[in-house]
């Protein structure tokens, strides 16, 4: 981790007032009881810690004890996103003697940080005031500069980022999915030229980060929760997520439910992004949305976010 200083002049009062922002964001956002005299004490002496795919390519460990013991000592951290590479890039990197019995699953595993064993993420995009990178939005002959407050649940442990990949998968994979004989006829004429992978969904994850989410909306006066999936296409998954929020949000009568399709969001995420309040979506989809919401409030760096254990 890069060491934070502040820096002479106007950019130190800048970086105090960010501090501030931040540490007030924490507190009241993500239930973080975190001061603003602590996190300026933590950028003035912190300390870098070893985490990731350099450790591991290195040492064989994206968590070294150490790491885990300088996190029990300060009990506050500024963390990057994890290194995870494609499949041949990923093979040129290892050490030969560590690749040779590393398969694919294992490196996508450790690249992109699975040793995480939250349940869902919570990440607030709001727009604080003052913040020269917020997003602007042309309006007649001038340009006005919505406020977005919006907060993503992710679901952290399913859908396609659990690797659960083949190569060269056999023709019982198709089968055993249900395809239709016409499917399975293409399945069949790709031969050993195929690769698949699972996309998981399970009902008690999508109830739980549904109702966090209601509950959240409820605890900060949130008007709407909005499932962001892609129902009309992936059924089974994205429905069974739509599906669970309607019978759930029947429970918080004074907050609406809406459906949107990933596709569409991203495009009216920089027409009307204060129109949405909490916003739930699956594991890829969430990683997808709540970056782009972050890019319109200044960027990842405004956009912490909270593991959630449930």
């Amino acid at each position: 981790m890069r060491r934070a200083r502040f820096a002479a002049g106007s950019a130190c009062e800048d970086a105090k007032r960010y501090c501030e922002i931040f540490s007030r964001h924490l507190r009241k956002r993500l239930h973080l009881r975190v001061s603003f005299q602590s996190l300026t004490h933590f950028l003035r002496r912190n300390s870098p810690f070893d985490i990731g795919w350099d450790f591991w390519t290195s040492k064989e460990n994206a968590l070294p004890d150490r790491t885990i013991e300088l996190l029990k000592q300060h009990r506050l951290a500024l963390f990057g996103a994890i290194t995870s590479k494609p499949k041949e890039r990923q093979k040129r990197n290892l050490f030969p003697r560590f690749a040779a019995r590393v398969t694919s699953t294992e490196a996508r595993s450790y690249g992109c940080g699975s040793f995480s064993i939250s349940i869902f993420c919570i990440r607030p995009c709001i727009s604080f005031p003052n913040n020269p990178l917020n997003f602007i939005r042309r309006e007649g002959a001038g340009f006005v500069e919505p406020k977005v407050d919006t907060v993503i649940f992710r679901q952290n442990t399913e859908c396609l980022y659990c690797g659960v990949e083949w190569t060269n998968p056999p023709k019982e994979s198709a089968s055993s999915s249900g395809n239709s004989p016409a499917d399975e006829a293409v399945f069949e004429g790709a031969g050993r030229r195929s690769r698949s992978i699972l996309r998981i969904f399970t009902r008690g994850a999508c109830q739980r980060i549904v109702r966090a989410a209601f509950e959240h909306a409820k605890a900060f006066g949130y008007k709407s929760v909005t499932i962001c999936e892609k129902p009309n296409v992936i059924r089974e998954t994205s429905g069974m997520m739509e599906a669970e929020a309607k019978n759930i949000s029947k429970e918080y009568p004074g907050i609406a439910l809406w459906s949107t399709n990933i596709d569409a969001q991203m495009m009216w995420l920089t027409k009307n992004p204060e129109d949405y309040g909490v916003l739930v979506a699956g594991n890829m989809f969430g990683d997808i949305v709540s970056d782009g919401f972050a890019g319109l409030v200044g960027g990842l760096g405004f956009a912490a976010e909270r593991k959630h254990r449930a």
